[in-house]
């Protein structure tokens, strides 16, 4: 078996194989729905069937931008601190600032509702491709986007119920589309949450090319009808080390990639759009820097603000990594 093998997958359909720096592996994201388990099998010696990888879907969570992970059976969830501030600094007040004190609910009855928070658990995938591929079929070129985009949202309106909410993904630059259902959680209620200097210790603000190697996690919980959601299908939280060889899964929501961008693309991103987007995005952060001097009030309300413009200032946007709950 090949040495420190990686594996990735998203909550919106996205499985992969990586390899760390150490080991050569193959390199590739692929749905749930579409996994290559016999070709992992005949490399790897094993991999998961179906009913795994079902399990590791339910137990996989999305956030605005964010990866999470289902990790009881009362809906509690584990998420990125970065991920949360947003609720955290909703939740803050003059007398009770969560991002430089931290949050802890001693019981159930003290978790707080975030506001404008919902979180998306995937239940299914189904292909829809011939869905697609019948009502663009025939159309003129400059009526297929119009075509194609109805057609999802039929499939959508169909598909849409009071708890679940669904989209069509397109796949392989329209080569494959999937209809997504996601199961929607609108009372998610903060659980436990970090003072932010101990989140985002080391001070850097760009924490996905300079990881954080500070207490960046939180808890958030679902709930149904005013009770913690029934989630039986959650991953278990394992505390021992890895061991030598040894198949490492990581589900979670990606983002986009640049590498079917042509060169003409990237240079213009390069020598026009993005030098304008950092501009704009410095101007912003030297306002919100300014704004949080003022006191501690505005300190705390900015927080979450500038904590999202500080990442984009640091990074080329155009190349936006994946977002996952590492």
């Amino acid at each position: 078996m090949r040495q420190n093998l990686r594996a990735a997958a998203a909550v919106v359909g996205v499985f992969g194989l990586a390899a760390t720096p150490a080991a050569q592996a193959e390199e590739g994201m692929w749905t749930f729905d579409n996994f290559p388990a016999d070709r992992m099998r005949e490399e790897m010696g094993w991999a998961p069937d179906q009913a795994w990888l079902d399990r590791v879907m339910a137990g996989t969570a999305r956030l605005p931008g964010c990866s999470a992970s289902n990790v009881s059976d009362a809906g509690l969830v584990l998420t990125n601190h970065h991920c949360v501030i947003s609720c955290v600094t909703a939740l803050s007040t003059t007398d009770a600032n969560f991002i430089q004190n931290g949050f802890l609910a001693q019981a159930r009855e003290e978790e707080r509702r975030c506001p404008n928070m919902a979180v998306d658990v995937l239940t299914s995938i189904t292909d829809v491709t011939t869905d697609i591929e019948t009502a663009t079929a025939g159309v003129a070129p400059e009526a297929f986007a119009h075509a194609r985009d109805a057609e999802f949202a039929r499939l959508t309106r169909e598909c849409t119920t009071a708890n679940m909410r669904c989209e069509v993904v397109t796949l392989y630059q329209g080569g494959r589309y999937g209809l997504y259902r996601y199961r929607n959680y609108a009372d998610v209620r903060l659980v436990f949450a970090p003072e932010h200097g101990m989140a985002a210790f080391g001070g850097d603000p760009d924490n996905f090319n300079f990881p954080r190697y500070g207490l960046d996690f939180s808890f958030l919980r679902l709930y149904e009808n005013g009770a913690p959601a029934a989630t039986p299908n959650h991953l278990d939280m394992r505390f021992t080390p890895l061991a030598e060889d040894e198949l490492v899964l990581i589900a979670g929501n990606p983002g986009r990639t640049s590498r079917l961008r042509t060169t003409a693309e990237l240079a213009f991103e390069r020598d026009v759009n993005l030098p304008w987007q950092i501009a704009s995005l410095s101007e912003l952060r030297g306002r919100l820097i300014a704004y949080s001097a003022l006191g501690p009030d505005q300190e705390r309300i900015a927080s979450s603000a500038l904590q999202s413009v500080e990442k984009f200032v640091q990074r080329p946007i155009w190349s936006a990594p994946s977002a996952c709950g590492c």
